[in-house]
């Protein structure tokens, strides 16, 4: 709801999903796809972070994105122990250390195959 609300009529509607793609009798199946969505989330907070003109949102977001990036580190570690995919060139530029950050349109288009609800992204910021 606080999302919703910093968003105001730029939020997206509440959104149908569709997981049957997912293996869930595999530990396997439900990692990769957690570690998609925690890498997504992670690219979305940062490239979203440019469109917020309110400091305190900005400060939010900067909490969840680190939340997000713990989240999805810990999954690559349980895909891959003891090796350096917690932080895999795949997510994090190894010139300059830092993850990806994705624009509203691109993380939409990666979530797509897990979405049922139809959305225009037209209408979404791009800067």
């Amino acid at each position: 709801d606080f999302l919703k609300a910093a968003l105001m009529t730029g939020a997206i509607p509440d959104l149908s999903v569709d997981f049957t793609a997912v293996d869930f009798t595999s530990r396997d199946s439900v990692l990769e796809t957690a570690r998609t969505f925690e890498d997504l989330g992670v690219a979305a907070y940062n490239g979203a972070g440019q469109l917020l003109e309110s400091a305190d949102f900005l400060l939010v977001a900067g909490k969840i994105v680190s939340v997000e990036a713990r989240h999805a580190a810990a999954i690559r570690d349980l895909l891959n122990p003891l090796s350096a995919d917690f932080a895999g060139d795949d997510v994090v530029d190894p010139t300059s250390g830092l993850d990806q950050a994705l624009p509203p349109s691109d993380v939409l288009a990666a979530a797509d195959p897990f979405i049922v609800t139809p959305i225009d992204p037209s209408g979404l910021p791009t800067a």
